[in-house]
């Protein structure tokens, strides 16, 4: 180009003013912009820090937002601003004041959630009625400063202390889980039991109508049973014993089969009655008291077997009171020395039944003899010779 030339002169000074002139309009929006985000703080001494609405602005997040929103901001705006992301927009000045933004932010947002936290520790120390004292207040470090006397008292009434705690937050938690029924709740279950009394009154009705239909149609006349007695034993039913076993025992007793302790009752009373009876044979068999010699040695040989008897058939009730399933039906042991008593109690009456009877009836003989006799005597004394 040559210098000279008055022409390319202007145009080489046009192209110089032109240059210029969009470099300082640069600059000037530059610097309008970096300090109305607060990204020239360092040179105009602008603190971002003390701006928490610039942050949000240079962030582009609201107010309200949460740690996670927030990170994701400063992702964004870190891969748009960092110098080492190869980016048009990089700018190292830019990015520093992100990053003090989402610093101020962030230190804000933990400030809210400490806050929030000792707020909810305090509520739920008044809740559960904890109070945690300072260790330099407590009379005693351990044991949260529960208790008095020795370490060992002291413990005992620490372990005491943990019990009855426990049991309040038990009482307490019950009682707001109760009233936090909601009367929605309550009256739904008042419909459901309002419709279900509902139906059992319809089917009351329906069957009392079928009833009353039947005994006009004369359909009970000729029921089976009718003008005869009850049988008890077939509608005897134990109120204690489930449904099921009651028809189980039914139709296993219907059809000849009996549950084992029924079988087992009727063997143990029949074994007692047959034992019982052998003892009054036996007994009756050697008469009258006093025995004699050979008499009492087999007496108390047949008691020794009778013992022998007796202990065998204990086993038996035991073995009947673990299988029967109500506790009233179980059987006591049967003692072998009050059963040889009764027995011997009983022949004594009977014998000193039978001397009295003995005695009354020599009585009444004599007495019979001297009436006759004096009869007699007045026949004969008051007879005429001549007859």
């Amino acid at each position: 180009m040559n210098v000279y030339n008055p022409a390319c002169f202007l145009q080489a000074t046009m192209q110089c003013a032109r240059v210029l002139s969009h470099s300082i309009l640069g600059r000037t929006i530059q610097l309008h912009s970096l300090r109305r985000l607060g990204t020239s703080g360092r040179l105009l001494g602008y603190k971002l820090a003390k701006n928490l609405k610039d942050c949000y602005s240079l962030l582009g997040i609201s107010d309200g937002c949460t740690e996670a929103e927030l990170k994701e901001a400063f992702i964004k705006r870190a891969k748009q601003y960092h110098p080492d992301s190869g980016s048009k927009t990089a700018d190292p000045r830019k990015f520093a004041q992100v990053e003090e933004a989402y610093r101020t932010v962030q230190e804000k947002l933990v400030r809210e959630r400490r806050k929030e936290e000792a707020e909810a520790n305090e509520e739920e120390e008044e809740d559960t009625g904890i109070k945690h004292t300072a260790p330099q207040h407590r009379q005693y470090l351990g044991f949260e400063g529960v208790g008095y006397g020795t370490p060992t008292q002291r413990q005992k009434q620490y372990q005491q202390y943990k019990v009855d705690r426990a049991a309040n937050r038990v009482v307490d938690y019950k009682v707001a889980k109760l009233s936090a029924m909601s009367e929605s709740v309550l009256v739904l279950q008042e419909k459901r039991q309002a419709r279900k009394a509902k139906i059992v009154q319809v089917i009351d009705r329906m069957v009392e109508d079928m009833i009353a239909e039947s005994m006009a149609n004369g359909e009970f006349d000729n029921l089976p049973g009718k003008g005869k007695p009850l049988n008890l034993q077939k509608s005897e039913y134990n109120p204690y014993q489930d449904t099921t076993t009651h028809l189980i025992n039914k139709i296993l007793n219907d059809n000849g089969f009996k549950p084992q302790w029924v079988e087992l009752e009727v063997e143990v009373r029949n074994r007692i009655k047959e034992l019982r009876k052998k003892l009054d044979s036996k007994r009756a068999a050697f008469g009258p008291e006093p025995f004699s010699p050979q008499n009492q040695k087999k007496w108390n040989t047949y008691l020794d077997t009778f013992r022998e008897d007796i202990a065998a058939l204990n086993k038996r009730i035991d073995k009947y009171n673990m299988i029967v399933p109500i506790m009233a039906k179980q059987l006591g042991h049967i003692k072998p020395d009050r059963e040889v008593a009764k027995v011997m109690e009983k022949f004594r009456a009977q014998e000193e039944q039978e001397k009295q009877q003995t005695v009354e009836t020599k009585a009444e003989e004599k007495t019979s003899k001297e009436k006759m006799r004096w009869g007699i005597l007045r026949h004969w004394r008051f007879t005429p010779l001549n007859e």
